[in-house]
């Protein structure tokens, strides 16, 4: 097979995988819009796949079908479980992504009009994917040129809840291997998981309430310099439409539109001068119940068998349920980092495994016993 294979062995899987998870996801859609552009977008990635296909074909005819990723289960999952509205962002996200990977490629191996035409369309589905997902926000920025913001809430449940998980089994296999009896087990894991989760709460609220202040005490600040030196605002605009190359007349007309609607004048400014999203930043109380909450329930699981049993049989039981536990939280990660569930939730279990070995060993060397 020739090197230009692995990318198109890629591309086939990518583009099959975005058919059958926007396939999959069209029933679970709310409004008949978001309907009819999953079902668009399905047959569009079907098309895509066909192309990408009859290279690898070209090569070698006996080649097979990729099969799906868990991660694209996952979203699929999680979209039946919250509507296809909540899955939004981690699709176009995925759109993002694979524009970025089709410029390369055609910058790389060349055959620039193949992939204009699978661009073209790559990049009209993240078009309508921002526009879906912020149906009241005027969409003037390319989205693959933004942060990416997947998430919100499910990445506060599953990262909470990862740290709860691992911070709790350590917790509990310090406590094993220190040979402590089942009741100061049962008391050290539930006085860990109340400390975590609201130890995590209150930097979940404290982290988004900080952002929050600053964001509006900046913005405050240069709404009122606005107000009160427009002028030295006005040739600060322009400085920076001069610095992008405009001419000095051309800068001062586009400065003066700005200016005849502040709130234009101060997005811009909060962008260029501050570095400041203009957006309307996440609810910090959201942010702290949400993360504490996914915290406490991860990091019950480890103490979740001595609870209704004790000794040898406990102990390899939570170690199994937590093990198992970090697999799956590794998995659903990949939801938002966008790569191979299987790989993601291996090192999450290697991470738990190594957690739990360090802390085990920690106990048996303080030997303490209640």
């Amino acid at each position: 097979m020739t090197d230009n294979s692995k990318y198109w062995i890629a591309n086939w899987q990518r583009e099959i995988e975005g058919s059958y998870l926007y396939k999959g996801l069209t029933p679970y859609a709310h409004t008949p819009q978001i309907k009819k552009a999953l079902s668009q977008m399905a047959d569009q990635e079907i098309s895509h796949a066909v192309v990408w296909e009859e290279r690898i074909h070209e090569i070698n005819p006996a080649a097979r079908k990729p099969r799906i990723d868990l991660r694209i289960h996952l979203t699929l999952l999680v979209g039946r479980m919250f509507g296809a509205e909540a899955v939004l962002p981690l699709l176009l996200n995925d759109e993002v992504s694979d524009i970025a990977s089709y410029s390369d490629q055609a910058m790389t191996i060349g055959d620039k009009e193949t992939y204009q035409r699978v661009l073209k369309d790559e990049a009209t589905h993240a078009r309508t994917l921002a526009s879906l997902s912020h149906p009241d926000q005027p969409q003037t920025q390319e989205p693959w040129h933004r942060t990416a913001k997947a998430g919100g809430m499910l990445r506060n449940m599953v990262y909470g809840f990862n740290d709860g998980l691992t911070a709790n089994f350590g917790l509990v296999m310090g406590v094993i291997g220190a040979a402590a009896n089942n009741r100061v087990l049962l008391l050290t894991g539930f006085a860990g998981l109340l400390a975590d989760a609201l130890s995590m709460a209150a930097s979940g609220f404290l982290a988004a309430r900080s952002e929050q202040e600053v964001r509006q005490y900046h913005l405050s600040l240069e709404k009122a310099e606005l107000e009160l030196i427009p002028q030295e605002e006005k040739e600060e605009l322009a400085g920076y439409f001069t610095n992008k190359g405009l001419t000095r007349q051309e800068a001062m007309t586009v400065a003066n539109r700005l200016m005849e609607k502040p709130e234009v004048a101060l997005t811009q400014l909060a962008r260029e001068e501050l570095g400041i999203d203009p957006e309307a930043p996440s609810n910090p109380l959201q942010e702290g119940v949400v993360t504490g909450i996914a915290t406490g329930l991860g990091a019950v699981i480890p103490i979740l068998p001595f609870i209704v049993i004790s000794g040898v049989a406990a102990i390899w039981a939570g170690v199994a349920i937590s093990m198992v536990a970090h697999f799956m939280v590794g998995a659903s990660r990949a939801i938002f980092t966008g790569r191979p569930a299987i790989r993601s939730g291996f090192e999450m279990f290697v991470v738990g495994m190594g957690v739990a070995l360090v802390t085990y060993l920690l106990g048996l060397l303080i030997g303490v016993r209640l």
